[in-house]
């Protein structure tokens, strides 16, 4: 173990926080330089490439990133291909680190050049991707990255935002860096403590083999350091195991949701090659017969979907937008939903994490016609991986969905599937989040599991709890689903009956709001949650001439309606149920 003085000493020389993702500098130089602000620009589906490597951008348009294209009015309705590009410089004293540049997301299949040569490309639009780009970066002079974007691929009712919509930075690192901390910390009620994993990802890109030591440190504990080899250009995984006093630690909950710091040093020698930082909640989501347990207590928990959207912003998801938004949604007496059928941005999370609000993430497979599911697909693996690597760490998310809408295509009903084999991606996807993470729930959103007929193929005993959407008589439904797979909770992850109408007298129906009280009464229940907080832009059939779905109990202004204050009276009335005083 290295000793205490010695830890201390490093840590007097650092500055007062750092973040993983490296936004803040320390040492002796910076480790993040953004990118955003103003690029140049160009929409079009004929340009030669080529040409666009080879050519000048100053007659190109200019744009802000992050951001949309299709906010602005003059793009508003182009789909297809939307070509990047900024001059930058590297930090002189950059010289002999590893540089890598980062994309937090991209919409919806890119490619990136730097200084006309093709880096690679990139499928999926909600996900971060990463290139090094040490060999081809130049120091002392200006460099050129390209960045093309297409929308074209698109799933689901809401509006498929086209462009670079999420943060891009220049990463510098040294030969040796941490790629990730997962840490996973479960309490053990009968024991009356805590075990705690930490799994670290240690990359080696210089041509030496190298023993490090990893310090971990949660807020004031100091921990038994970590010894790790590595060979040369490669990566190494370790893990420290163990176990604290329950009683030592305050739990994670909706309504206290208490975070604690992670940090980690990599030491090589003497020297500080990297270090990381996390916070995380302590806290445990269970699912025992027909409920879920959340830190040993039985809980139901109500929800209402949000849409990434906005016609100011598009899905960039400012700060200022998802913090008044969600505080809103917690203001309705919401504690627990999926939101999207997307990945959800970072900064959405780390909101949830603060105020308390438990997130169940998907991955964008949709419908009984997506393409993406078929068993084993290499794409919504690389989905659910990029995922899962990323927001490990985030308190707030307590499972993951590996699709909405899907549906056995060999059932025994009038109606057939489009895509066969669903079930058998479901089944596949389930088995793989288990190689991806023990330690958080599973389900899938189901269209079949209140219909007649034998079980058939839906993966009924790999979920932990069953999501079901109803835009029909729910409680019928529900109670269908029920009585054809007993014995697990069933969270209604959508609810509605018809688009509520635009603000201010936009409401819902009188047979909803029976369906929401009535649904109350079933123990197995977990919780039901409305589609949707935010009206939201949208071409799929069924929407209105302004162009958006007016699904929302507030409009895509967030001016509120009547179905509001609807909403959330039912909601009150969950909450003052005798079996639900002591946990809401």
């Amino acid at each position: 173990m290295i000793k205490t003085t010695f830890l201390t000493l490093l840590l007097a020389m650092m500055l007062v926080s750092c973040k993983s993702d490296r936004t803040v500098a320390y040492g002796e130089y910076a480790q993040n330089v953004s990118l955003n602000g103003t690029w140049q620009f160009l929409a079009s589906n004929e340009v030669d490439e080529n040409e666009i490597l080879s050519g000048s951008y100053s007659a190109w348009d200019t744009i802000t990133v992050p951001g949309n294209w299709d906010t602005r009015k003059k793009y508003s309705e182009f789909v297809g291909k939307g070509y990047y590009q900024k001059t930058f410089n590297v930090p002189d004293n950059w010289v002999g680190k590893h540089i890598r540049i980062k994309f937090d997301a991209v919409y919806e299949t890119s490619k990136v050049w730097l200084n006309g040569k093709l880096l690679g490309e990139h499928v999926g639009g909600y996900l971060p991707f990463e290139f090094d780009i040490t060999e081809d970066a130049q120091i002392g002079r200006p460099n050129s990255v390209v960045v093309m974007a297409d929308n074209t691929y698109k799933r689901g009712a809401w509006w498929a935002w086209g462009g670079i919509s999420r943060n891009v930075a220049l990463l510098a690192d040294e030969n040796i860096r941490i790629v990730y901390q997962h840490i996973t910390s479960e309490p053990d009620f009968d024991k009356g403590s805590i075990n705690f994993i930490i799994k670290y990802k240690v990359e080696n890109k210089g041509n030496t083999s190298l023993t490090a030591h990893i310090v971990p440190q949660i807020e004031n504990v100091h921990l038994d350091s970590l010894k790790i080899k590595i060979d040369k250009n490669a990566t190494a995984i370790s893990t420290l195991k163990f176990e604290r006093k329950l009683s030592d630690f305050k739990l994670w909950h909706f309504n206290d949701p208490n975070l604690y710091q992670l940090t980690s040093q990599l030491i090589v020698g003497e020297k500080l090659a990297d270090m990381t930082t996390d916070k995380f909640g302590i806290r445990k989501l269970e699912v025992r017969g027909e409920q879920f347990y959340l830190n040993n207590e039985p809980v139901r928990m109500n929800g209402v979907n949000r849409v990434h959207d906005h016609p100011d912003y598009g899905n960039t998801e400012p700060d200022h937008l998802i913090t008044s938004d969600m505080l809103d949604i917690k203001a309705l007496g919401c504690n627990f939903a999926r939101l999207m059928h997307a990945p959800l941005s970072e900064n959405l999370l780390k909101l949830c994490d603060s105020i308390g609000f438990l997130i169940v993430e998907e991955i964008p497979v949709w419908g009984d016609d997506d393409p993406q599911s078929f068993p084993d697909n290499p794409l919504t693996k690389q989905w659910l991986k990029e995922m899962v690597e990323r927001d490990f760490n985030h308190s707030s998310v307590v499972g993951w969905s590996v699709g909405n809408e899907l549906r056995d295509p060999e059932g025994p009903w009038e109606e057939k599937a489009l895509t066969a084999n669903q079930y058998d991606y479901v089944n596949s996807m389930l088995d793989y989040v288990n190689e991806l993470d023990t330690t958080r729930l599973k389900t899938y959103v189901t269209i079949t599991s209140y219909r007649k007929g034998e079980i058939g193929s839906e993966p009924y005993e790999k979920v932990d709890f069953i999501s079901m959407n109803s835009y029909g008589n729910a409680p019928l439904l529900a109670q269908k689903t029920h009585e054809k797979f007993p014995g697990k909770p069933i969270f209604i992850s959508e609810i509605g009956t018809g688009q509520i109408g635009p603000a201010p007298a936009g409401k819902l129906t009188d047979e909803l709001v029976g369906y929401l009280k009535e649904l109350k009464e079933f123990p197995w229940i977990t919780g039901i949650s409305l589609w949707s907080y935010n009206d939201y832009r949208s071409n799929y059939k069924g929407t209105p001439a302004s162009g958006f779905r007016e699904w929302g109990v507030v409009d895509e202004k967030r001016n509120k309606k009547e179905a509001y204050f609807q909403l959330k009276k039912v909601y009150d009335e969950w909450h003052m149920t005798p079996s639900l005083k002591s946990n809401q």
